[in-house]
This record gives C-alpha cells, sequence and structure tokens, in this order.
C-alpha cells in the first residue's frame, strides 16, 4: 500500500517500534528495502532519556495499554510528525498507535488529518475466542477517549464498525475500508486461469480422488479460528458424503494438536484429513483453487483475508457470522453464513453447498466479483478519499466500496 501510494504521487513517511535495536532512535531513508525512497524512523519503547519524563504516566496506565508505555509512545510520534510534517496520518492499528495518536490530536499537539484503522483485535473483546483487549477500567476509558480524537475511525469491516459503535463511537466518523489483497493481480489471476490443471496437481499429491468433494481451511490453527467447530462438524458431513475430503491448512499449534485432530482420530476420519503443514505465497492459492469451499468457521475476528484470497481464485466461502468478511460474503452470494460456533449450522451448510452443483458455480464467480473490492488500486483509492476531504465524507455502510 505505501508503495502503491507512491506511484500515486504522494510523499510516504513510516513510524515503526524494533526492540534491540541498539540505539534511540534511527533515521533511514527506506522502510523495506534500500530505495524504495519511504523514509522511516525505528526507535526502540526501551530506550531513551525522555522514558525519565514519562514515567509516572506510563506506569499509571501500562496494565491497561497492555503493558505499553502510553506517554513515551506519545512522545515518539510527536517527534515523527516534527521531522516529517506530513499533511495526513494513518494509524494503522487502534490501539497501540491509534490511542496515543487520537490522545495526541485532543490535546492539540497533533494537528494534520488523523485516520485510525481498526483491524479485529484493537477493538474487539471476545474471551470465548482468545481475541481481542478485555474491557479493564482503564482500558476501556483509552478506547473510549481515543474515539473522540481522529477525523476518521477506518474499521476493516461492518463487524468491526459495529463495535466502535457499542463503544459510544460518533457513527458521523466512521468509514469503513476493508485491508487489500497483498499479492500481486498476475499472480492470483495466473493461478485462476490454470484452476483445472492446479486442482489435477494438488488432489493428485495427497492422494485424493479428482471428483470427490474438497473442503479447505487455511487458518493460523489458534482456537479463535474456530477449527474445533469444524472437526465436530466433520463427523455429520461424512455421515451424509463419505466421499468428502479435507485440507487442513496452517502451522502446527498446541490447540490443533489437543483439541483438534483427537476428536478426527477418535472419529475414524483421518484418512479423510490432508494436513499441509504452513502453507506460503503461490501455493496458498494453489491450494485454495483446488477445493470447492473454503471454511471459516471463525469465533471473532475483525476480517479474514483468506476468505477473500480464497475468492480471488474463485473459490467461495462458508463464513461465520462472527468474522468480519461475512458481510461482503452475504451480500455478494459468495458462499454461506452460519451462527459462529454452531456446529450443527455449518455442518448443515457444507452438505448443502455439495447438494446443488448450480448454485455451487453461480457462488464462485461472484465470490470473483466480490474480491475486486479488496484490490490493491480500489482500497488505495478509498483511503485518498478519506485523506482528500474528510470533513465532507458521508458514511453510509457501503458507500466507500469499488467496483
Amino acid at each position: 500500500m505505501l508503495r502503491k501510494l507512491q506511484e500515486l504521487g504522494h510523499v510516504v513517511c513510516a513510524l515503526e517500534e524494533k526492540r534491540g535495536l541498539g540505539k534511540r532512535r534511527q533515521l533511514l531513508p527506506y522502510f523495506l528495502e534500500p530505495g524504495d525512497g519511504i523514509a522511516t524512523l525505528w526507535y526502540d519503547p526501551g530506550k531513551g532519556w525522555e522514558k525519565v519524563v514519562t514515567w509516572p504516566v506510563d506506569r499509571f496506565f501500562k496494565r491497561g495499554f497492555n503493558g505499553r508505555n502510553l506517554a513515551h509512545r506519545m512522545w515518539v510520534i510527536r517527534e515523527v510528525l516534527r521531522r516529517f510534517q506530513p499533511d495526513a496520518v494513518i494509524a494503522s492499528e487502534g490501539f497501540s498507535y491509534g490511542i496515543p495518536a487520537a490522545l495526541l490530536k485532543r490535546l492539540g499537539a497533533l494537528s494534520p488529518r488523523l485516520v485510525v484503522s481498526y483491524i479485529g483485535g484493537d477493538i474487539l473483546d471476545c474471551p470465548e475466542a482468545d481475541c481481542g483487549r478485555r474491557r479493564t477500567t482503564i482500558t476501556r476509558w483509552l478506547i473510549q477517549q481515543s474515539l473522540k480524537g481522529p477525523e476518521v475511525l477506518r474499521p476493516v469491516s461492518f463487524l468491526n464498525k459495529r463495535w466502535l459503535l457499542a463503544e459510544k463511537a460518533a457513527e458521523s466518523r466512521i468509514s469503513v475500508c476493508p485491508s487489500h489483497l497483498v499479492a500481486p493481480a498476475e499472480i492470483l489471476e495466473n493461478v485462476y486461469q490454470r484452476r483445472h490443471i492446479v486442482k489435477a496437481r494438488i488432489r493428485e499429491h495427497y492422494g485424493i480422488p479428482p471428483e470427490a468433494p474438497l473442503i479447505i481451511m487455511l487458518s493460523g490453527n489458534e482456537k479463535g479460528k474456530g477449527l474445533h467447530v469444524l472437526a465436530k462438524s466433520w463427523i455429520a458431513v461424512k455421515a451424509r458424503i463419505p466421499d468428502a475430503h479435507w485440507l487442513l491448512a496452517g502451522p502446527p499449534t498446541p490447540w490443533l494438536n489437543q483439541a483438534v485432530l483427537p476428536v478426527l482420530h477418535d472419529a475414524g476420519l483421518a484418512s479423510s484429513i490432508h494436513v499441509t503443514g504452513l502453507l506460503q505465497e503461490k501455493a496458498v492459492f494453489e491450494h485454495l483453487v483446488a477445493a470447492d469451499a473454503n471454511i471459516n468457521p471463525s469465533l471473532c475476528e475483525g476480517l479474514n483475508m483468506v476468505t477473500v484470497e480464497a475468492a480471488a481464485v474463485g473459490t467461495p466461502t462458508i463464513t461465520s457470522d462472527g468474522a468480519g468478511i461475512a458481510d461482503w460474503v452475504q451480500n455478494a452470494d459468495a458462499g454461506v453464513v452460519v451462527p459462529a460456533g454452531d456446529e450443527k449450522a455449518l455442518a448443515n451448510a457444507i452438505i448443502h453447498f455439495f447438494e446443488n452443483d448450480v448454485r455451487r458455480a453461480q457462488q464462485s464467480k461472484h465470490a470473483r466479483a466480490m474480491s475486486r473490492e479488496f484490490s490493491l488500486d480500489c482500497i488505495a483509492a478509498t483511503l485518498l478519499r478519506l485523506f482528500a476531504d474528510i470533513a465532507t465524507e458521508k458514511n453510509n455502510e457501503g458507500n466507500h466500496a469499488c467496483h
């Protein structure tokens, strides 16, 4: 995104934290690699003489600010403003950077336009999914105070918008703008155009019959992703669709080994599960295109970009309403939405999905169309509209959709 904004003629600078930097600050003329032209101020949150000054405030707020030093972070943000003198500031994470930036705005120490992004765990509070920020008295106060400063609150989904409204954010300041697809469009298009070849190769690799019903779930395999819900649903799915197979993609985790795989083994279903391990780069999209459906049973999640990646290669998703992407899936008819944590509803949705070939083909086309709303060009244009004329933005749901 930073490079895209550069291509559109804007000067882009960055502030990044790096523990163990070895020095208080380091100003470099690049961000990701030498020559990218993105001036970056790196700072070590554990160093700096100013910590002596900020210590009393930091000590008071530390527990409510997730162990971070609030006043020190405000100090560093103020320093980067003096160095770069930007016209607009975007805090890419509503808690860690949004709170200190918004408090500076309220104190009159941050004059550029401020857009704060809310990506999920920074605003959600879902203990059942081990997700989000627990609302202690101080944490809730910090969040609510920070919502009053920025010109724009940018949740990446309508789910996050609903959480912001629950925290008493002004609806007139809220503009939904999702994250963008990071994979190059040409790679996604190449995988989609070669989908029949890729599908045959992936299935052959895992010993899955060419025409067998196949689902995939690709995640970090943590509790909040709802993998255990799908494991229990799989018993009912296999009873109705005996030849169904499941690509279980992602890294090995304690939750996977303790709460998921034993359920499948005890039910005698291990032979229908194909554990891929961690997938990277093009392999992600090749596995997604090989499946008939992507399954996203998240208990609580701000968006879920895997669903968008699957859609980009024509694979519809059966998702839960606990994921922010559910609004897009439902509105675009790019899959099916079921209640979060409802294993019976999830099983029925998977079974019905495979019973209607025509519907499945329609949802594949709709998924491709939906994914275009998440293109880099689209999201960059939406962000620039937020920067360009914040005062006149209308905040009706869907008014920033890109087609």
